[in-house]
């Protein structure tokens, strides 16, 4: 028997089954090894992306991939990492366990023993030594990080303090016989060195997937080491196979007969100019950027859908990841979504779509064989020493939340929070490239976001271009300078023969609507028609104080039509709506501030009152007071609208929930109007021009400057045209000539906020994952005890989970089948200022310490606050800096706060 086996690389076997107690190392590694290569073999977009980034044919990427992923667990080898489980180490090696007993982990060492000792894995020529570093440390970092970095190191150390010389020698020769049994060619041609650290990442996301699976007992059950390699390896492939069909993370296949683009908007319905052009334009072979810039209501979503599935029949993609810049605009594209995308897949199969906070899974079997695993496992160590966690137990953590999941399904929906942490140095985030390297990103309102998570996009799209995958841009309301910026970064990705898209820079005057493509040759500006018989000027009206704004409100609620009024902050809305409620309106109130179980509520109903199917008596005299939450994705249509000063691109936005739909009932009243609140934007104004009306939202919207050019282009102009009219609106507030027409007051609070910008942007650039680095320890900012934001804000945020008292037990706010799901669905963001702390209820400390207890590792820094029913609602407690503070919570108003 080769000394390989009598190393164990599995030692908890499944309760109740008979022996073997422990799984040899070299079988488990076949079994991660016969995973990859199922992966690969049965995702054709994956292999190709992984193949072109290593400069080989298809099948000599697929067996390099496999080697690799076959090494994952080397560091295994080593007697530290076997004493962890003490009875198995003495029956196999009879050493003494406290000879051992030392914290080790097994990535890291792993990788120090190939850069002692690389010419003893017997790897094909061909490669340099840097390349097969990242490489080796992108499959050693299979627990979701890279591998600490090493400074080199000799085997005679290894020897000593790590492996000891069984170890060092099981470890070779199980490394020197893989590449035989694999087939793995002895010489290699491989690409450059940029190249092949982009396939670092690919690499490690695929080593991930493949030990999860492969490290599950109901499809891999532990076995004895009495098989001869080659007979082991033909028996792991075959459950391998097995494996991938009940996981259920093989790619659904494209439709082939779909009728475009009737079948995706409906035979119905009239393809829009864009729509129309996505069918015509030409696509380049490789990775694409396409940016939409179009009207708010112009199928904009609809028209990408379109274009996804173009490069899914082309083979550019096996899917779509819809990335939104909040978690409400993430639940009504999947609402929109739900009804179209089983029709951009072949008939009768089971394409997934997930949605974080949804109840649809993946694969419902896949997630509770998982998570089933997953509870059942603990960590391996000895009585003093560290934990180390088990592949089910990452697995079934990952698993558990489904903002992730959705990067394994079909079709994925969330906020563009969850892809950007594909690029900060955050857990798995190689697992998010991978599921994404392989799909079409689409991202929308992609004007939204400042100028920290711009820079991050931008790093996403670089990393998206580089790894194979195609992006489409969504955006009404574009300035040239950010469609700039997207563009280049892309083209830094992409590379190709024609570098010129990193030189783009665009006319402030170009046309609009308009697309924009990106390949590696070329960058095309695609001037598209306007929608016939969609244009518009819409006259806007400034209205001086906020109680004048809430006049209007109540004198159109009286002449029975529906009315918005946007707030810029919660605590505006809610001080509104009670004052409506006050003067006898029955309005409604929507904003962020809410448990997520109550916020899909009252979604719906908003979109019941007044979304497109809404009908004139339901809408009839109806308020609603919200914040930015509706000024996005969200299809709504209103009569009357008020807002207080956002900047310009948000007031198009807001614009384009006034009138969106054409009613009957409309037809005898006066042209619609956009009413802003707003101080006089005069040449004299001073620094507190904005702060004097609107003290909470003078944070929210630092740049008072940008608000007085907003101001002051609606007043010269008296109206938002469109399309034809909104270039030229955008760049009067965000042109690169737009200072010289500022005031002298509000000079200082530019300059500060574009110092503010540019430190952002500088910001972001530290924070994320350099491509150029490849996998690798230093490759980003992997050792901070910091967790990496995708947003900066004002004040951190802290998650709370509400919950309830019923039985004795610590019960989530929400109710759903699924305890996990109950806790997302019960979970709303606060300020840290308001609250940082917990505070347990004295009479059940003991139970909220055990629902604490219980939440996984990716939960330990929520806080769990017990609410009791009061009149008014229910009330909580936690801390902040100042003591203890009262939380009130109502499902109709949401979070307030008490003394």
């Amino acid at each position: 028997m080769e000394s390989f086996f009598q190393f164990w690389g599995k030692a908890q076997p499944v309760a109740g089954r008979p022996n073997p107690t422990w799984h040899p190392l070299a079988h488990h590694s076949l079994d991660v090894a016969a995973v990859a290569e199922a992966i690969l073999q049965e995702n054709p977009r994956l292999a190709y992306n992984l193949a072109s980034l290593l400069g080989l044919p298809r099948q000599e990427a697929i067996r390099i991939a496999t080697l690799l992923c076959g090494l994952h667990d080397v560091g295994k080898f080593a007697k530290r990492f076997q004493a962890k489980a003490p009875g198995v180490f003495q029956e196999l090696l009879g050493d003494e366990v406290d000879a051992w007993d030392a914290p080790y982990d097994h990535a890291a060492g792993g990788l120090r023993l190939f850069c002692a000792a690389p010419e003893q894995f017997h790897l094909p020529a061909g490669g340099s030594l840097r390349v097969w570093r990242r490489l080796f440390s992108a499959v050693t970092g299979h627990h979701g990080s890279p591998p600490m970095a090493t400074a080199g190191g000799s085997l005679g150390v290894l020897r000593a303090e790590e492996y000891g010389t069984e170890g060092v020698e099981a470890a070779l020769a199980f490394s020197q016989v893989l590449p035989g049994l694999l087939k793995v060619p002895k010489e290699l041609r491989f690409s450059g060195q940029r190249k092949g650290r982009a396939a670092s990442y690919l690499l490690a996301g695929l080593a991930v997937q493949a030990d999860w699976i492969g490290s599950n007992q109901r499809w891999f059950p532990y076995t004895a080491p009495d098989r001869q390699l080659d007979q082991y390896w033909r028996e792991a492939q075959k459950r391998a196979t097995k494996a991938l069909g009940r996981a259920g993370v093989l790619p659904a296949s494209p439709a082939v007969a779909l009728t475009y683009p009737g079948d995706l908007i409906g035979p119905k319905e009239t393809p829009t100019p864009m729509q129309q052009q996505t069918k015509a334009m030409l696509l380049h072979d490789g990775p694409g950027l396409f940016l939409i810039e179009d009207e708010t209501g112009s199928g904009k979503t609809e028209a990408a859908v379109m274009l996804a599935y173009r490069l899914m029949q082309a083979g550019a993609a096996d899917g779509l990841f819809v990335g939104l810049p909040t978690m409400a605009t993430s639940d009504a594209m999947y609402i929109r979504l739900q009804e179209s995308y089983r029709r951009l897949f072949v008939p009768d199969t089971e394409p997934s779509l997930v949605l974080a906070h949804s109840a649809r899974d993946m694969h419902e079997k896949f997630r509770a064989t998982v998570m089933q695993a997953g509870r059942t496992e603990r960590g391996y160590s000895q009585e003093d020493g560290e934990a180390e966690d088990t592949a089910s137990a990452l697995c079934a953590a990952w698993i558990a939340d489904d903002r992730r999941r959705s990067f394994l399904a079909d079709v994925g929906v969330g906020t563009v929070d969850q892809a950007l942490l594909g690029i900060l140095p955050s857990r798995h985030q190689s697992l998010r490239l991978m599921g994404l390297s392989r799909k079409v990103l689409i991202v929308d309102e992609v004007h939204a976001y400042d100028p920290y998570m711009q820079g991050e996009l931008q790093t996403l799209l670089e990393f998206q271009a580089a790894l194979g995958g195609s992006v489409i841009l969504l955006s009404a309301t574009l300035p040239a300078g950010q469609r700039q910026a997207l563009v280049r970064a892309f083209a830094r990705g992409a590379g190709g023969e024609a570098r010129g898209g990193e030189e783009y820079s665009p006319a402030p005057d170009c046309p609009y609507p308009l697309m924009t493509a990106c390949s590696r040759t070329e960058v095309r500006e695609i001037p598209v028609k306007p929608r016939p018989g969609h244009g518009r000027r819409l006259p806007v009206r400034f209205v001086r104080t906020v109680n004048a704004a809430l006049d209007e409100v109540v004198q159109a609620a009286r002449q029975d039509r529906a009315v918005l009024y946007i707030r810029n902050t919660v605590d505006d809305a809610l001080d509104a709506w009670r004052e409506l409620r006050r003067r006898g309106v029955d309005a409604a109130v929507f904003h962020a501030r809410y448990a997520m179980v109550d916020r899909k509520t009252i979604e719906r109903r908003v979109v019941d009152r007044f979304g497109r199917k809404s009908k004139a008596d339901a809408r009839k005299g109806r308020v609603l007071v919200a914040t930015q939450i509706v000024e996005q994705s969200l299809d709504l249509d209103f009569d009357v609208m008020i807002t207080d000063l956002a900047p310009i691109d948000l007031l198009i936005q807001r614009a384009g929930r006034l009138w969106r739909h054409q009613r009957k009932h409309r037809r005898c009243w006066p042209p619609p109007e956009l009413v802003v609140v707003s101080p006089v934007p005069g040449d004299n104004v001073g620094e507190h021009w904005f702060r004097g009306l609107f003290p909470r939202a003078a944070y929210v919207y630092s740049n008072h400057a940008r608000l007085w050019l907003t101001a002051r282009v609606l007043e010269q102009e008296g109206a938002i045209e469109s399309p034809g009219g909104l270039r030229s609106l955008l760049e009067a507030v965000y042109g690169s000539d737009a200072e010289q027409r500022l005031p002298d007051g509000l000079r200082a609070n530019f300059h500060e906020c574009m110092g503010r910008r540019g430190a952002e942007r500088g910001l972001a650039h530290m924070n994320v994952l350099k491509l150029s680095a490849g996998y690798v320890r230093d490759g980003g900012a992997w050792d901070s005890d910091v967790r990496t934001p995708t947003r900066l804000m004002d004040q951190p945020q802290r998650t709370l989970r509400l919950a309830r008292m019923r039985d004795g037990a610590v019960r989530p706010h929400a109710d759903a089948d699924d305890l996990q799901r109950a806790w997302r669905l019960s979970e709303v963001n606060a300020s840290e200022h308001r609250v940082s702390g917990e505070r347990p209820p004295g009479a059940h400390t003991a139970a909220w310490e055990r629902t604490k207890e219980s939440w996984g590792t990716y939960d330990a820094d929520k806080l769990l606050v017990v609410l009791q029913e009061s009149s008014g609602g229910f009330v909580g407690h936690a801390v902040n800096e100042d003591g203890p503070v009262t939380l009130q919570y109502h499902p109709e108003q949401g979070l307030t706060w008490g003394a």
